[in-house]
């Protein structure tokens, strides 16, 4: 059987949204910078996935909305020639999306769509975001604050320097809490002079919608 190269676009969540006619409601202009959000997030999916398989012939699975997301959370606290060269880099002056608009528009995407334990199919979608910063580092109450709301994500104070292996445990809870143990353990060990970590998690269980049948079924190159 051939290798297979498996491009995880997360069930397809970037749903690509086309308004129609002029935008005339505060609906249209969600609509219209979510269409914008997505295309700069479908940009940079390709072009990671591009990356990881180049001369590369193992399976290849990863979240695009994961790294996304973490990344509009580093964006939201940048400022400056870093901020610039992050927007660029997250494709957001490509899409033409004022940057207020990218956390905005995440917000309301995360909160409509991926904030599910459970819903009424039985199937379970969680997404989670944490922020833990060394307690040496000043973070501003204003992203503290806002990164909560927008990005829904837990901010706690840690000791890399002088905890780090109690600040190793915390982390790995977190993410095993928040992936139903799927993943067991995201670090071993961190550097102590690490200032910042930002966290996603994604969880996902359901059923196919159109099963398999076994008898119709067969061995085959893929």
């Amino acid at each position: 059987m051939k290798s297979i190269n498996i491009f995880s676009a997360l069930f397809a969540l970037w749903l690509s949204v086309t308004s129609t006619g002029g935008i005339s409601s505060r609906e249209d202009i969600y609509r219209e910078n979510l269409r914008k959000l997505t295309f700069a997030n479908n940009e940079l999916a390709f072009n990671l996935y591009q990356r990881l398989v180049s001369g590369s012939s193992e399976n290849v699975f990863f979240s695009p909305l994961s790294i996304s997301t973490v990344f509009g959370m580093l964006f939201y606290g940048s400022r400056g020639n870093t901020a610039e060269e992050l927007r660029q880099a997250l494709g957001y002056e490509g899409a033409d999306l004022p940057s207020d608009l990218v956390h905005n528009t995440f917000s309301r995407y995360l909160r409509n769509n991926l904030q599910q334990e459970d819903s009424s199919d039985g199937n379970v979608l969680n997404v989670a975001n944490a922020v833990l910063v060394d307690k040496s580092a000043e973070l501003l109450e204003e992203y503290r604050r806002n990164v909560q709301e927008l990005y829904r994500a837990s901010v706690r104070d840690v000791d890399f320097m002088t905890e780090s292996l109690r600040t190793v445990e915390e982390i790995n809870d977190y993410v095993r809490e928040n992936t139903n143990g799927k993943i067991d353990k995201l670090f071993d060990e961190l550097d102590p002079s690490i200032v910042l970590v930002l966290l996603n998690a994604v969880y996902f269980k359901g059923e196919w919608k159109t099963r398999f049948d076994p008898k119709v079924t067969s061995n085959g190159t893929f």
